[in-house]
């Protein structure tokens, strides 16, 4: 039985999409959307692409050809995915146009598919893109571009300063070439661009997922286009996909949780980013808790004999998925302390002008962010794996760490971008200082981390009129959104 396809994606005009549109629509609601318009100004439009329309490899290996990447190869399995090497760029580019000449079709199919370059990161001077406004609300990436997510020795990987440096990469690959189903990294959000070519997308729901496992929900289907197993995937041919055909100046927003294969219908070039933020913190949370459970049952068999067993359990997770606990909770710690500083930095903006601490767009965001941050907190109280696994995060000392002082900024324009303000600049308030002097320094518990935003939300709403006063403590602790799945 093949695959059921139940609709198409909605593809809309970006050009005509407000932001708070695209919030409502599409983030809050976790559904999929094709944007176009939204590519016309960017160099890698111009620069990477033939007159025909094709991928212009000469520019690759002429400017980008020593960049070492990673190669997947499409005809072999490699546990979940496909087996990968490492060369260069121009090894990758000799290999794809001497596959194309043995081919009379002039199709290369050389089964080579160019994965998660960190472009950016390695050319940071060259301006091939820039991000769409839907998507700017990045926290992983700014907090990336400041701190490593996982900074243990012991599952690092050395010094290779580029690789998972960042969630922004470039793919590249000839028609043919495909990417196994899968859901995105830490239960992301992602975007993706097409430069050229073109994409087949198939997407499943999160309320489906389940059907794409064994009965055991140990592992799950690696190629939807396969003779699946029906004894060992059961419930495999009840899911109901949704397709897309993602053409050239496409770009597609995938949500968190959604189940995706694609596969490249002509030979294709895009740019594609990971990112998270307050709206789907709740994703990434979950996604850890369940690949600790998982890491803890694998080596429940040495509990007895083993020293530091829950360390244990924290490293392994680390190295399957990326982050553990610990790096999850100075992550949120860091961004509430972020989004405090910003709203003290529009109460002290406000005051310079009156007397009155005027309630705006901005405000709004980042006390909702805060509002996510506190509500994951209180979920993590309640795991068992949490409770003295925890780093500390120094209140005071972050305040004059360059590195926060940068996060602080990036996060400001953020905000400052989306809601079409002047350019951002925010110093730390001698109000906030002389708070947190009163308040204490250390965080380093979910109970923490909840009585240090209530104690930051008491101090800030007592300085706003009535109406205001209100709005802030309904925000942090009444009105959150629904988030679907």
């Amino acid at each position: 039985m093949g695959v059921k396809i139940g609709g198409q994606i909605e593809k809309v005009n970006g050009g005509e999409l407000s932001y708070t549109e695209f919030v409502e629509r599409y983030l809050a609601k976790n559904q999929p959307v094709v944007l176009t318009g939204l590519m016309d100004d960017w160099n890698a439009c111009k620069e990477w692409v033939s007159p025909s329309g094709r991928p212009n490899l000469l520019v690759f290996s002429t400017h980008f050809g020593q960049s070492k990447v990673q190669v997947a190869d499409c005809g072999t399995r490699e546990f979940t995915d496909q087996k990968r090497a490492e060369m260069s760029v121009s090894e990758f580019v000799n290999h794809w146009l001497q596959a194309s000449a043995e081919n009379l079709d002039g199709n290369a199919n050389s089964g080579l598919y160019l994965k998660d370059w960190h472009f950016v990161k390695e050319y940071p001077e060259y301006l091939a893109y820039r991000t769409p406004l839907f998507f700017t609300d990045d926290w992983l990436n700014l907090y990336l571009d400041n701190y490593r997510m996982h900074d243990d020795p012991d599952t690092c990987q050395g010094n290779n300063d580029i690789c998972c440096s960042d969630y922004r990469f470039v793919y590249m690959g000839a028609k043919g070439s495909w990417t196994p189903l899968h859901a995105d990294v830490f239960r992301s959000y992602s975007w993706s661009a097409n430069v050229c070519g073109k994409k087949k997308w198939l997407l499943l729901p999160p309320l489906q997922c389940n059907l794409l496992f064994d009965r055991n929900m140990k592992s799950s289907v690696y190629n939807i286009f396969d003779d699946i197993n029906e004894a060992k995937f059961p419930g495999f041919n009840k899911a109901i996909w949704l397709e897309c055909i993602q053409e050239e100046n496409e770009i597609i927003f995938v949500p968190s949780g959604w189940y995706h294969q694609v596969h490249n219908l002509e030979d294709t070039i895009s740019i594609n980013h990971n990112w998270f933020n307050a709206c789907n913190l709740s994703w990434v949370w979950d996604l850890l808790v369940r690949d600790y459970k998982e890491a803890k049952e694998y080596i429940e068999d040495i509990k007895d004999i083993c020293d530091d067993f829950e360390g244990l359990c924290q490293r392994n997770l680390a190295a399957n998925t990326g982050l553990n606990f610990n790096d999850f909770f100075i992550f949120i710690s860091r961004f509430s302390l972020a989004n405090v500083v910003e709203l003290y930095y529009l109460r002290g903006e406000s005051n310079s002008e009156s007397s009155i601490w005027h309630w705006s767009a901005r405000m709004q965001d980042f006390a909702l962010s805060l509002a996510y941050i506190r509500k994951i907190a209180l979920k993590m109280k309640s795991e068992c794996g949490v409770q003295g696994n925890l780093g500390i995060l120094d209140l005071r000392e972050s305040l004059s760490d360059p590195k926060f002082l940068k996060l602080c900024t990036g996060l400001g324009r953020i905000y400052a971008v989306i809601h079409e303000q002047e350019n951002w600049s925010c110093t730390m308030n001698k109000v906030l200082i002389a708070d947190f002097e009163k308040y204490g320094s250390n965080v380093s518990s979910p109970e923490d981390l909840v009585k240090f935003i209530d104690y930051a939300v008491s101090k800030l709403s007592g300085s706003c009129s009535c109406s205001e006063q209100n709005t802030l403590l309904s925000v942090v602790y009444d009105a959150l959104p629904h988030q679907q799945n």
